[in-house]
């Protein structure tokens, strides 16, 4: 059967795991979503005579990244330990997300601002955290970085 041409080599989402502290989320889910301020820098240097035109340049300002995440507390690792402290802070301190445990591939973020949190821990349940509102608190890195 032919390939398809411009899939590459996908990669499921089934190995990653998001870890706080030394702890981790099972059942886990993460989204990252990083980004730069755009400061222009548009001058008189900027037109092309040939096109006639003004063309946008400008370079990266502040880097951000805006992120949910969430799973459940994994009891099994050390049953009385205590439950990773994720409430609203301005400095939760190493969370990783990790895109694939085989490789390795992971976002860390040292420190962690977190806004908005919901917790959830009913009979015959897991005991549940979904943070859907955190932002980096200084430097993150990326996978590819």
């Amino acid at each position: 059967m032919p390939a398809i041409i411009g899939t590459g080599t996908q990669r499921a989402a089934k190995t990653s795991r998001v870890q706080v502290g030394a702890q981790n989320l099972n059942f886990a889910s993460w989204e990252a979503v990083a980004s730069v301020a755009d400061l222009p820098t548009v001058n008189f240097e900027s037109y092309n005579a040939g096109d006639d035109a003004s063309y946008s340049e400008g370079v990266s300002g502040v880097a951000n990244c805006e992120a949910k995440f969430g799973g459940s507390y994994d009891a099994g690792a050390n049953p009385l330990a205590a439950v990773p402290g994720i409430y609203p802070r301005d400095a939760l301190a190493t969370v990783n997300f990790i895109t694939s445990r085989t490789d390795g591939t992971q976002w860390n973020f040292p420190f962690m601002r977190i806004r908005s949190v919901s917790n959830s821990g009913m009979v015959e349940q897991l005991v549940l955290f979904s943070v859907t509102d955190a932002k980096n608190q200084g430097r993150f890195t990326r996978p590819g970085q």
